[in-house]
């Protein structure tokens, strides 16, 4: 039994292994599945934390559509909301990764009618305050036309403006 084992494992006297060519072929290989495998990488977490950026201006514009449309007529500060959107007092999440730009915009909702009417076209923006995603920021970019509410994206480190990208 263990000479079957050893005549076996031995390859009838030669050494088994992989030869040299074989060796640097699969590190070609697999150099070139992470040349290309790397960009794309980065570019889907760049897009994932874009997304959680995101989620918070969503959670923040539904907070503050409804504490206006629960004072209609009454113009209603962004940072009535912070707490049904789950943010500090301050506007910052928790953990400390997102924080409200400015949270003194006003919303106010016509009782008669249903109109939102914004105080400035970008009503809030979310910025990234942890190191990984310092360089995001997403504004809600309210103005009257179709769709009326629109994101507005950077993810150069500057704020958002009226002209931003869509996101």
């Amino acid at each position: 039994m263990a000479t079957a084992l050893t005549r076996l494992f031995s390859g009838n006297g030669r050494d088994r292994g992989f030869t040299l060519i074989e060796l640097l072929i699969v590190i070609l290989i697999v150099g070139i599945l992470a040349a290309v495998a790397t960009p794309l990488y980065l570019g889907y977490i760049k897009d994932a934390k874009t997304v959680e950026a995101k989620a918070v201006v969503g959670a923040l514009w539904t907070a503050v559509q409804s504490n206006a449309i629960a004072q209609c007529g009454t113009a209603v500060p962004v940072s009535d909301g912070y707490a049904k959107a789950g943010l500090t007092s301050g506007g910052v999440t928790s953990p400390a990764r997102w924080s409200v730009a400015d949270g003194t915009a006003t919303l106010t909702v016509a009782c008669a009618t249903g109109a939102y009417t914004a105080s400035t076209s970008l009503l809030f923006t979310i910025a990234g305050t942890g190191t990984d995603v310092a360089s995001i920021s997403v504004a809600l970019n309210y103005t009257a036309g179709t769709p009326p509410a629109v994101l507005r994206c950077t993810t150069d480190g500057t704020a958002p403006t009226a002209t931003s990208p869509v996101c």
